[in-house]
């Protein structure tokens, strides 16, 4: 995928609509890069539980909406659900969806503490952290090394 044109085309504009979104346009890329091999995936190969170029598992994206302060509000604003949408959209949107994944990626993100760092090597420690699992295949330098390959 072309980092250039999902940035512009895709993550800026969504993040431009969530409050305090845009301070995320790092992060969701590194995420993106590191997550679905720069957007090669669209779900874990070959039968994994992970979803979307943010390869966000099931139960995650369940909880998201289940305990999100903001994601309700944030998902009419940006017309991802209606005024009176219950239940929330179900997770294997996040494979044809590309809006949707920026969208969930920024409101998981929501839901960790402190500020997302601004240096790239911190952010990576913090999404190896709060993205990744404990067991999960990446290092702390493992999505500030995609975000740059890419």
């Amino acid at each position: 995928m072309n980092k250039q044109q999902l940035l512009d085309l895709v993550v800026r504009p969504t993040l431009a609509e969530i409050p305090n979104g845009p301070s995320g346009e790092t992060a969701i890329m590194m995420i993106i890069a590191h997550e679905s091999r720069r957007g090669e995936f669209l779900k874990q190969w070959p039968t994994g539980p992970a979803w979307g170029l943010i390869q966000m598992e099931v139960k995650t994206h369940d909880d998201t909406w289940l305990h999100g302060d903001s994601i309700w509000d944030n998902a009419r604003t940006l017309g991802i659900i209606g005024t009176d949408d219950i239940p929330p959209p179900h997770y294997s949107r996040l494979a044809w969806d590309l809006r949707y994944n920026v969208f969930m990626a920024r409101q998981r993100l929501f839901m960790k503490p402190g500020a997302l760092p601004t240096d790239l090597a911190r952010l990576s420690r913090y999404l190896k952290k709060h993205w990744n699992s404990v067991g999960g295949a990446a290092s702390e330098t493992s999505y500030m090394d995609d975000y740059l390959k890419w």
